[in-house]
């Protein structure tokens, strides 16, 4: 499996970090913003989930799918892809992969034949289940000596830098 690496790891990142604050406003087009520091967190998290994945080379679209399955079974693609914000060529790509691995199954909806619900099998529910678990100990390895308050403050600050690029994309 190829490796997922961010631009910079461990005391290299630190460096640059500290570089960064250090100049202040003197170069600003270098200066590292809060996106471009989660957007390196997420690509090292999700390295290390790909690294754990129990299955080889699952995409983050599908671990996204799952995730929206194991709480909204027997959904429709079309509200899938409205949960997931994925396209729903997207989707149905990914879906076709999934069924092959026979981690989800599609239904034709019995009381309006143009809807196909998709539903999780006990092989994904399972999986599913594996990936949560990880995700949940690389969680707690990115938060490691942060205080409740702190953990909720991030998670609302996250949750409003969501919703503000959500209502941004919707604008376009």
């Amino acid at each position: 499996m190829a490796e997922r690496r961010s631009n910079y790891t461990g005391s290299e990142h630190e460096e640059l970090i500290r570089r960064t604050m250090e100049s202040g406003e003197k170069k600003t087009k270098c200066r590292l913003t809060p996106m471009m520091v989660l957007s390196d967190v997420a690509r090292t998290a999700s390295g290390l989930v790909e690294e754990g994945a129990p299955t080889q080379f699952m995409q983050n679209s599908s671990r996204l799918i799952l995730r929206v399955l194991a709480h909204n079974g027997g959904i429709c693609q079309l509200d899938l892809a409205r949960e997931t914000g994925l396209k729903p060529p997207t989707i149905s790509v990914a879906l076709s992969k999934m069924e092959k691995e026979k981690l989800v199954t599609r239904i034709i909806d019995g009381m309006d034949g143009r809807a196909t619900r998709v539903y999780l099998t006990d092989t994904g529910t399972a999986i599913n289940d594996q990936i949560f678990e990880r995700i949940r100990d690389i969680d707690d390895a990115a938060v490691e000596g942060f205080s409740e308050e702190e953990k909720e403050m991030l998670m609302g600050m996250l949750s409003r830098m969501r919703e503000n690029l959500r209502k941004k994309a919707e604008n376009r």
